[in-house]
Formats: structure tokens, C-alpha cells, sequence
């Protein structure tokens, strides 16, 4: 009987810690690693621009395979109270990738007000800033039963279609109550973790969560400074103009801007 007693002890203590951990996540910190496959990734990126012909991008394709890494991985925090969030790189000197050479929105900084419906963020694109605000983006996401873990944490995993054409799988966890996620990712029952973008072969993913106090107003905030003040279609349609001067006209790298 006592051993029956003190079982039942230690689960309710359990499922109690469970619940505590649960409803008491509304702020913190997010440590993200953003993973590009450039293996796949540059291979579609010449398909696409036809800078190399196309019979020679086997040859081309075994030479990269030899000589660069095949995956371009950077780290990002993200900031949240249960209304706002904040996405910026870990390393604020960070560089885009040298051997695969993309160098549009590789350090991107998204803040978004989930109260006000509003977003700022910070895009760069061969070191010209871009300041862009507009209201905060919204996913048609649909629901599944599936499930994972990441980061300690059980997700539930979703899906979307981008530019009608473009799938992405999402994972969030409704232990973290804020309803945001990496980049300009947002608007399912809690925090997104995970971002898999299989076809453009880029994944973002939770590495830790750390909760603690923190709120928006103790956050460096993306700040025009210089910079244009731009909304997402006047974004679009510049940095289109900017990146065809320099033959990067890859559906790829455009949405890796639009992130």
C-alpha cells in the first residue's frame, strides 16, 4: 500500500512540475541554428540563373562538392514576452556563407508585436540595410497529429504553402504560450521550434530554451537609422531590382529574403 501511495506521489508530482513548467513559460530566451544544404542548395540556384550551362553544372557541382562545406549553419536567439519577439543573430558580425556567396537577409532582425499586430525588421543585401514595417505576417497553417521532440520540448508539427508553390513544415510547442517563432514565423497555438523548408533545403531548429524575465522594452529594437522605411512589397520589389544587377535572379534567394 505504501508503495502504491508513494508511486502515486511521484507521478502527481510529476504531471504538477509538468503543468508548473507549462503555464509558467511566457518569456525568455530561444537559441535557433539555421542550416542551409548548399550541396542541394547551389544546385538549384544555377539551374535557376543559368550563369553556368547546363551541361556543365554536373562537373561544376562535383567540384563544389570537393572544396566547400555542405552545410552553411549560423546561430540566432530569439526574445520573447507573450506578446512580442525578437529574432537576431547570435554573432552580430556575422558574415554570409564565403564558399556558397548569397549574400541577401544572411543576418536578418525581426521584431514582432503580436498585441499591435505590427513587425519591424532589419534586411541586408549586399551591405545595403533595409528597414521594413509592416503588420505582422499571416500563415494559413494546417494543423496535423504529428509529433516530435526538440529542444525538450513536444511539438506538434504544421504545414503551409508559400507563393503557392513553396512547402513548410513548422513544429511548435504550446508549453510556450507566445505564438511567434524564428524569422517572421508566427500565428500557431504556441512558440515554433522548428522551421523545415525541404525543397530550398534549409532548416531552422531550437538548440535550448531558456526561460527568464525579460520584456520588449529591455530589447535593442531594429532602428531605421539611414535607412528607407519600406513596407514588405516595396522591400520586394527594390531588392528584386537590386539582386538582377548582379544576375541573382533565383526564385531561391528571393525567398530566402522573404524568410
Amino acid at each position: 500500500m505504501k508503495k502504491i501511495f508513494l508511486l502515486v506521489t511521484i507521478v502527481c508530482y510529476t504531471v504538477t512540475i509538468h503543468a508548473q513548467h507549462a503555464a509558467f513559460m511566457e518569456s525568455g530566451k530561444i537559441t535557433f541554428e539555421r542550416k542551409v544544404n548548399t550541396f542541394a542548395a547551389m544546385k538549384i540556384f544555377l539551374e535557376e540563373t543559368k550563369q553556368v550551362p547546363e551541361d556543365q553544372i554536373p562537373g561544376f557541382m562535383q567540384k563544389y562538392r570537393q572544396s566547400a562545406p555542405q552545410f552553411w549553419t549560423d546561430s540566432f536567439q530569439l526574445f520573447f514576452d507573450r506578446g512580442h519577439s525578437l529574432y537576431e543573430p547570435v554573432n552580430k558580425d556575422i558574415g554570409f556563407s564565403q564558399t556558397f556567396q548569397i549574400p541577401a537577409a544572411y543576418k536578418n532582425k525581426v521584431y514582432s508585436n503580436f498585441q499591435s499586430g505590427q513587425s519591424v525588421s532589419e534586411k541586408i543585401i549586399f551591405d545595403k540595410n533595409f528597414f521594413i514595417k509592416d503588420s505582422v505576417k499571416k500563415i494559413r497553417w494546417k494543423l496535423t497529429d504529428e509529433t516530435r521532440e526538440i529542444a525538450g520540448y513536444q511539438c506538434h508539427r504544421a504545414n503551409a504553402l508559400f507563393f503557392d508553390s513553396i512547402y513548410v513544415v513548422a513544429f511548435y510547442t504550446d508549453e510556450i504560450l507566445t505564438k511567434g517563432g524564428p524569422e517572421a514565423y508566427n500565428g500557431l497555438p504556441g512558440m515554433i521550434l522548428g522551421i523545415a523548408v525541404p525543397h530550398q533545403h534549409i532548416s531552422i531548429f531550437a538548440t535550448s530554451v531558456t526561460g527568464f524575465d525579460t520584456a520588449f522594452d529591455k530589447w535593442k529594437l531594429p532602428e531605421p537609422g539611414k535607412s528607407t522605411v519600406v513596407n514588405n512589397k516595396e522591400f520586394n520589389t527594390t531588392s528584386s531590382k537590386l539582386l538582377k544587377g548582379f544576375g541573382l535572379t533565383s526564385p531561391w534567394v528571393q525567398f530566402f529574403m522573404d524568410m
